[in-house]
């Protein structure tokens, strides 16, 4: 029985893997990346409301810096249990779960009447973010083509990076036309109304027929599959009839878990200095800016242009993950990014701080697709949502929480220089580890990486062998 799951998982994956880019196929992707926008409008909440809560609170910096990750914080705790039940119960039902928890909790907080109720229902807003986060990449890792993957991946994050842009804009609409107290409220508002977004996810979203064949349920699988080929003017194949999958790409057996520590290791430090520069940027460009003097409606300004280089910075690493690899991409990306942030810590003023936000933008956080693509390619399907998801939550907890936590503190204590040559620090070590120690997946199926893990545990139990 197992091997006949095995085997018809196997068509399934050759049958995904010849589908074109059809309006079918795009549709899928721009529902994915639909989902992160409507997030990513969530996210920014946090750093369009903390100037004017700081203001009209009274906020030491620890709390500024404990309200600007609370979010985060709820990330990190929900990632771990939302993978896991992304795994067991399915990609797209995960995915609607999260969506309305997380815009109905930021609507409730619009109600808050104090630090402290709006520092829990930001970090209880953070959990459903955290059941969404490392869902587009894997559902879209399923769905097409190899040589796609990073390529889609760059739109998946760009669509992110759409809704961080949106989201100072639609402050800098909001929240300086209405009075102080009522404001940020109109704002978080406004930030909770794609919770009808959820809905049209569930409607029109297939789940991913790589899942369902690794859970045994070929027959969905099949079906679904079936719709997509038909769909995309393809000749439907039977499930019974042999593809050419190679023997190496087949999933036999279930990977060790001791063959993806390594991995595991390499991906986390690598989003840890990657998380860590992009939610200083995400969260705290108008406090920065606020703080040296600059008005609150052009510190929103600043912040949404510098949100919005990163759209083609992403866009451009989709690109060039596929044609240079994963490694070389995210080596150039962040090293340049390290740069750009060592740039503004040797002492520039205003001009310094711009251009250095602007390349840690652009580059640092442009480096996403292609890592993200990269950390969700080295777990086999049955567990691609709980591998990522554990990745990210470190990552998030080390580089968005721990370090973008005490931001605020260290700027307060040595100034912005040297907050800044610090995070140049992390990321060019993110970038030693990815480059000495990261294993290139560029042009492999998933089921390729698969068994490159699989079949090296089993040459090193081979080699162990006493000759006979």
């Amino acid at each position: 029985m197992a091997q006949q799951q095995t085997s018809a998982a196997s068509v399934i994956a050759a049958r995904l893997e010849r589908l074109p880019m059809s309006r079918y196929v795009w549709l899928l992707v721009f529902l994915a990346g639909g989902a992160w926008f409507v997030e990513s409008l969530d996210v920014g909440a946090s750093g369009v409301v903390l100037p004017v809560l700081k203001t009209l609170w009274h906020l030491t910096p620890s709390q500024t810096g404990f309200l600007a990750v609370a979010s985060t914080a709820g990330v990190v705790v929900g990632l771990p249990p939302a993978g896991f039940i992304g795994d067991r119960i399915g990609r797209v039902r995960l995915l609607t779960i999260g969506i309305v928890i997380y815009s109905a909790l930021t609507l409730l907080a619009s109600l808050s009447t104090g630090y402290g109720m709006l520092l829990v229902l930001r970090f209880l807003a953070g959990l459903g973010m955290g059941a969404v986060f490392p869902l587009p990449y894997s559902i879209v890792s399923e769905w097409v083509q190899k040589n796609r993957r990073t390529w889609l991946s760059g739109f998946l994050d760009a669509c992110l990076s759409v809704g961080y842009f949106i989201a100072p804009l639609l402050g800098l609409l909001i929240v300086p036309h209405l009075p102080a107290a009522w404001g940020w409220r109109v704002f978080l508002v406004a930030a909770g109304l794609p919770l009808v977004y959820a809905f049209l996810v569930r409607r029109l979203m297939p789940e991913s027929p790589r899942w369902l064949a690794s859970k045994g349920r070929v027959a969905e699988a099949e079906a679904s599959v079936a719709r997509a080929e038909e769909a995309s003017g393809l000749t439907r194949l039977p499930i019974a009839m042999p593809q050419p999958v190679p023997e190496t790409e087949a999933p036999t057996t279930r990977v060790p878990w001791t063959r993806l520590i390594a991995p595991t290791a390499v991906s986390t430090v690598a989003a840890t200095g990657t998380f860590f520069m992009f939610y200083v940027v995400m969260t705290y460009t108008p406090t920065i800016f606020a703080g040296i003097g600059i008005p609150y409606a052009k510190s929103l300004g600043f912040a949404a242009l510098i949100t919005a280089v990163a759209i083609p910075g992403k866009l451009l690493n989709g690109y060039l993950s596929e044609r240079w690899g994963r490694k070389r991409t995210y080596g150039v990306f962040m090293g340049v990014a390290a740069v750009a942030a060592a740039f503004f810590a040797t002492g520039p003023a205003l001009l310094g701080l711009v251009v250095a936000l602007l390349g840690m933008s652009f580059f640092g956080t442009g480096a996403f697709p292609g890592l993200k693509m990269y950390y969700a390619e080295q777990y086999p399907t049955g567990v691609r949502v709980r591998g990522a998801a554990s990745v990210e939550a470190i990552g998030r907890t080390l580089g968005g929480i721990v370090g973008a936590a005490y931001m605020p503190v260290l700027w307060h204590e040595t100034g912005l220089g040297f907050s800044f040559g610090l995070i140049a620090l992390v990321s060019a070590t993110a970038v030693v580890v990815m480059l000495a120690f990261g294993q290139e997946t560029r042009g492999l199926t998933l089921e390729a990486i698969e068994a490159r893990y699989l079949h090296g545990a089993r040459r090193r139990v081979m080699e162990s062998r006493p000759a006979e």
